[in-house]
């Protein structure tokens, strides 16, 4: 394969893009935290701003949502304004953003900050990436570079319940937005000196019908699948797929048309972009959408606490910073397919030992062993498998690239949620119903098969030897349906092995440019 705009080798790196990285990776790290730091901090938030039910559920959803949908539209201005005036604003817009949710007097304030906080985190993704290109032109110090920049986003993702959690323990619910103030001012400040500007733009005018096109589209797709995943299926909420699924149908084909798309579809026209964007989709879904099964699991099977919970994902979190740094090593020595199938290989065997482990009732540690072995195998694909596609088009495409990625992850983790999810509560459902006591009225048990937490606040408020068989009926049935769960990540595992036979001779670029070739 040959790379268009690729890395090359110049002199080597000094502090000052060593310490640029560090800049731009702690930010991004701390953006990564904001998505499950909302969850464990809804409950303050709710006992002191007193939310209607609607805008609970958007003060949740909305910053994610907003990330997602913007994101095609920030790729592009990636490459009209560069990354580093695009990052810059980010993390001034993240700022302020934080230090206006911390200290939100009410519900309406704390939406538009989190509005503004999605807003951020959509700009600040494709930047950031983009921005690599220019630190390091060798393609090794860009391997690093890189891995540490994904790095970032995964371990800020794993690492953010524990952290969100010691903050709640200690300070009132704001305290997990004003933390991100400082860290931004100091990656602003800093950035102003360190980050490099580029010269490659876009002149293209931007077309804001495919702005409202491509946001409304992603927006009504993930709204509608996270809402079928939460409380199954409803006219409304496929509606709501279905729409964002004719609105994409139409953004496709009004980028043929124009004259300045938003979206470069002749990106897809390499192979290596459609093979990776159906890998990062299938990943997704076999890897990540299933932990949040299996976090139900640990907290109402093996009755593990919120606070202990967060010490237990930290292990496996441990396992994917490993695998990070060990990536670029691996990306000199082996092929991108070859890291990516073993990594995955790995993975798939991590899932195995899980779902073995659900059979025979293992204990705690042994699901953080194979939580670990997964987190440790997805890690190298998802670096490596993110950095082949930027260095496989232009320094201008790479924003647009990095979108794909953004959306085609985004996409697998809302399909995987939907899949894995709905089939873990429809097992979950019909076991219920088949175990709970007769004593307890079917009205009730119906109920209470619409989520784990329901039922266990039924056996609770029921007591006696009543609600010990229905609590000991809601651990069976959430246990075959986690195992059905991992059952069907392991077969889409498997298909993404099968799917990474398509990168089989496609390469990193090597110092001078053109394609390496490592071992297979």
């Amino acid at each position: 394969m040959t790379t268009n705009g690729s890395p090359h080798s110049t002199s080597p790196p000094t502090w000052r893009e060593w310490t640029a990285l560090l800049v731009l990776a702690l930010p991004l790290f701390m953006m990564a935290t904001d998505f499950t730091a909302i969850f464990l901090a809804m409950p303050s938030i709710a006992a002191d701003l007193a939310p209607s039910t609607p805008q609970l559920l958007w003060i949740v959803h909305i910053g994610e949502l907003i990330a997602a949908g913007l994101v095609i539209t920030m790729g592009w201005l990636t490459g009209r304004i560069g990354p580093r005036a695009l990052l810059l604003c980010a993390m001034a817009l993240y700022a302020v953003a934080s230090a206006l949710a911390a200290f939100a007097p009410d519900a309406e304030t704390l939406l538009a900050a989190r509005v503004l906080i999605g807003l951020a985190t959509a700009a600040a993704s494709p930047a950031g990436i983009a921005l690599l290109r220019s630190l390091f032109r060798s393609s090794e110090h860009f391997g690093i570079g890189f891995a540490v920049v994904m790095g970032a986003f995964s371990v800020g993702g794993a690492l953010g319940p524990p952290l969100s959690g010691l903050l709640l323990e200690h300070f009132w619910w704001g305290a997990v937005f004003l933390v991100n103030v400082p860290v931004a001012a100091v990656a602003l400040v800093a950035g102003l000196r360190l980050f490099p500007r580029t010269g490659e733009r876009t002149t293209d005018r931007i077309d804001m019908t495919s702005v409202v096109i491509s946001m409304t589209s992603v927006m009504l797709g993930v709204y509608g699948l996270q809402n079928i995943a939460d409380r199954g299926l409803s006219v409304p909420d496929a509606l709501a797929v279905l729409s964002g699924i004719a609105l994409g149908w139409w953004f496709l084909r009004r980028q043929r048309r124009i004259d300045n798309p938003l979206l470069d579809l002749n990106l897809f026209s390499l192979g290596v972009l459609r093979v990776l964007a159906i890998v990062f989709v299938t990943s997704q879904v076999a890897f990540m959408a299933v932990d949040f099964v299996l976090v139900q699991y640990l907290q109402v099977v093996a009755g593990i606490p919120t606070a202990t919970l967060g010490l237990v994902l930290a292990v496996p979190a441990t396992g994917a910073i490993i695998a990070t740094a060990l990536t670029p090593a691996l990306s000199r020595r082996f092929a991108p397919s070859t890291v990516m199938t073993a990594g995955t290989g790995i993975a798939v065997l991590g899932t195995a030992f899980l779902l073995v482990c659900l059979v025979a009732s293992a204990v705690t540690p042994l699901l953080a062993v194979g939580m670990t072995f997964v987190s440790f195998g997805v890690s190298p694909p998802m670096v490596v498998g993110a950095q082949l596609m930027v260095t496989s088009v232009t320094q201008r495409q790479a924003g647009p690239a990095a979108a794909i990625q953004d959306i085609a992850a985004s996409l697998g983790a809302a399909v995987g949620i939907v899949l894995l999810g709905s089939l873990t509560m429809s097992v979950f459902h019909r076991m219920l119903r088949a175990a709970a006591p007769d004593a307890v009225e079917r009205p009730a048990v119906d109920a209470a098969g619409e989520s784990p937490g329901g039922a266990v606040a039924l056996a609770e408020s029921l007591g006696g030897t009543v609600g010990q068989e229905l609590l000991l009926a809601t651990q069976v049935a959430l246990t075959r349906g986690t195992i059905v769960a991992y059952l069907g990540a392991l077969v889409v595992g498997l298909a993404t092995m099968v799917i990474l036979r398509g990168l089989r001779g496609v390469d990193l670029p090597a110092e001078d440019g053109t394609t390496a070739r490592r071992r297979s």
